[in-house]
């Protein structure tokens, strides 16, 4: 058995999910967040109550009495230095930063030699329903696109899969996404505060599509291999891009690459074209 940290943000371990399954028997320390998300994976899981040096210190030795010697460090931050010590670790010294955080995540893990390929098998999903993540964190309203943006991409879809709309979000996006379902075409269910993220997860699985702005959904989508479409402006497109051959990401070509991921609100998102991601995904999203 080995060890895999990864201890937040919901998004980073949901992007991790690919590289988990690949492993031989992980054995993963994560949040309470992150063990809700791993419930119905086939891994053990070793639950931190919090950051805090005395919690990672007694779950250090819980693992060490496991007898797992080794640790993948998909954390890389100070508490996981402290981690570290107690176990030969692979962090991600010497990895490109260029390129997805799953791959990202996934050639920290190769230099273990403990690990699979990534599981890039599809299978159509059931043409039943398509889900827009619209919203974000209150701290990333950033993140969040203007309300005629969503109303444009709902006329497309709905012309041209006639499919009625799953609108997710957690409990403080609520309001929000209630306020833009109004301006949307189409049929239209609002599912935002209402799902644990089991159901969350079981939910974005079910979808023929997923359309999301860049956040812990989309990430948590591509993972169960739903054809998605990630949406960005105010956030690094190549490293944050959603995982598989199923997904893409789109970003306004006028927008440059942030250099650091953007806080404030701003223009980023008027020249996203969803027809360019339903062309890319073509293969995936096949009207039948």
């Amino acid at each position: 058995m080995i060890g895999v940290y990864r201890y937040s943000a919901l998004g980073d371990i949901a992007a991790a999910l690919p590289v988990i399954r690949a492993l031989t028997e992980p054995v993963v320390v994560t949040s309470g967040l992150g063990a809700q998300l791993l419930a119905d994976e086939s891994v053990e899981v070793v639950e931190l109550g919090s950051k805090g040096v005395g919690e990672l210190l007694k779950n250090a030795l819980i693992l060490r009495r496991r007898g797992i010697k080794r640790l993948i460090d998909l954390q890389n931050n100070d508490r996981s230095r402290l981690l570290r010590l107690f176990f030969e670790a692979f962090t991600n010294k010497g990895v490109s930063f260029d390129q997805s955080v799953t791959h990202i995540f996934y050639d920290i893990a190769k230099k273990s030699g403990e690990i699979g390929e990534l599981d890039t098998d599809f299978t159509p999903k059931p043409k039943e329903y398509i889900v827009l993540n619209m919203g974000s964190s209150p701290k990333w309203l950033s993140k969040r696109l203007p309300e005629h943006k969503w109303r444009e991409f709902s006329e497309v879809l709905h012309e041209r899969f006639g499919l009625p709309f799953v609108l997710t979000g957690d409990r403080s996006e609520r309001e929000y996404v209630e306020h833009v379902a109004k301006k949307l075409v189409g049929r239209v269910e609002i599912a935002a505060g209402k799902t644990s993220i089991q159901e969350l997860k079981s939910l974005l699985s079910g979808a023929f599509l997923c359309v999301s702005t860049d956040s812990a959904p989309m990430h948590i989508a591509a993972a169960q291999k739903t054809p998605t479409i990630g949406l960005f402006g105010a956030t690094n497109w190549i490293v944050s891009a959603p995982f598989g051959p199923w997904s893409v990401a789109l970003h306004d070509k006028n927008n440059p690459l942030p250099t650091k991921n953007r806080l404030e609100i701003g223009d980023y998102y008027e020249g996203i074209d969803i027809e360019e991601g339903l062309d890319r995904l073509r293969d995936y999203v096949v009207v039948r």
